[in-house]
């Protein structure tokens, strides 16, 4: 072979040796950077289950329409069942949420007391639950939940009665004949406990005639006219109901009947009470609680615990006002 063809056949070889050398190396890099996983830029949106004891009433309907909006602005998917006023409806609907493969559970509850079951399953299931509309000392010792965001209902009873005391007084009033309009639940009977002892704390002998059921506008109407029936003219004073809509039930019968000596005050603070208020009737007040505020706060509260894995105080309190039109 011509040694000058050898001497550059011998280059070409060891340029393309080199070059192949070279190259794995660059098409390893190359591999590896395909290989390698993307930045994530958003995580799976959280599936909600949640529910409330009614839509019946506009307090829980704002609570329900906040907490949606709130849920949809951060692209979480709920699923929502109604309690239907009905402790057992609402035990079973929490349950069956808690196998549809849910990251939170949200409620609001009448019936606390109910709820060990439910409380159990999502502790074994990894399912933190976080409540509205409830103080963290009512939920059963033991049980294990995320938060609970609300105004504790014996404070905001109090609250009334105080606020009801400093009324009576100014009109140079000792004490009172009252009539409650109420319900079995906790809920119920801790408003109505916190309202009489904040009358009897503050100057004001309290003598309850009696307690009447009222959950709706319509039984709290009859309660009401059972009675009226039952105590005269002069005999009451003033009705406490522990919601918005027994109150409003147990003013249409003192309406009805003429009883212009009764005065009203109630718990919610929803738009029909407002307007009787205002219009300067016998409903005098409301203890108002702020359902809105309670969405939003436990809104966030999801977020810090299953999205950001912070550990949060189980007590979120919300504080109770009381509505005058002053």
């Amino acid at each position: 072979m011509n040694k000058k063809l050898y001497l550059v056949l011998s280059f070409i070889m060891v340029a393309t040796l080199a070059l192949t050398a070279c190259a794995p190396k660059e098409e390893a890099a190359t591999t590896e950077e395909a290989a390698a996983p993307a930045e994530e830029t958003s995580s799976e949106p959280l599936k909600i289950g949640f529910t409330l004891p009614t839509l019946q009433f506009p307090f829980y309907v704002r609570m329900h329409d906040t907490f949606i909006a709130e849920a949809e602005a951060r692209g979480w998917e709920v699923v929502y069942v109604d309690g239907n006023l009905d402790s057992l409806t609402q035990v079973n609907a929490s349950l069956d949420l808690l196998t549809q493969d849910i990251d939170a559970l949200v409620m609001a509850t009448w019936w606390i007391d109910a709820m060990p079951d439910v409380l159990d399953t999502a502790e074994r299931s990894g399912i933190p639950v976080f409540f509205m509309d409830q103080s963290a000392a009512m939920v059963p010792e033991g049980s294990a939940f995320a938060s609970a965001s609300g105004t504790d209902n014996y404070d905001a009873g109090y609250v009334g009665g105080q606020w009801m005391a400093e009324r009576l007084k100014a009109e140079g009033k000792t004490s009172v004949n009252l009539v409650l309009v109420t319900m079995t639940s906790e809920t119920a009977v801790k408003r109505c406990d916190g309202f009489v002892a904040g009358l009897a704390e503050n100057g004001i002998e309290v003598n309850v005639l009696n307690e009447y059921l009222g959950d709706t506008r319509a039984n709290g109407m009859r309660s009401m006219e059972d009675a009226l029936v039952t105590y005269p003219e002069g005999q009451i004073d003033l009705v406490f109901g522990y919601s918005a809509q027994s109150s409003l039930g147990a003013y249409d019968a003192i309406v009805a009947a003429n009883r212009s000596e009764i005065q009203v005050v109630g718990f919610d603070g929803e738009d029909d009470e407002i307007a009787l208020i205002d219009a300067g009737t016998q409903y005098i007040g409301t203890v108002v609680q702020y359902p809105d505020q309670m969405a939003i706060l436990t809104a966030q509260l999801v977020e810090k615990v299953v999205i950001n894995g912070e550990t949060v105080d189980q007590a979120q309190p919300v504080a109770a006002g009381v509505y005058d039109g002053k």
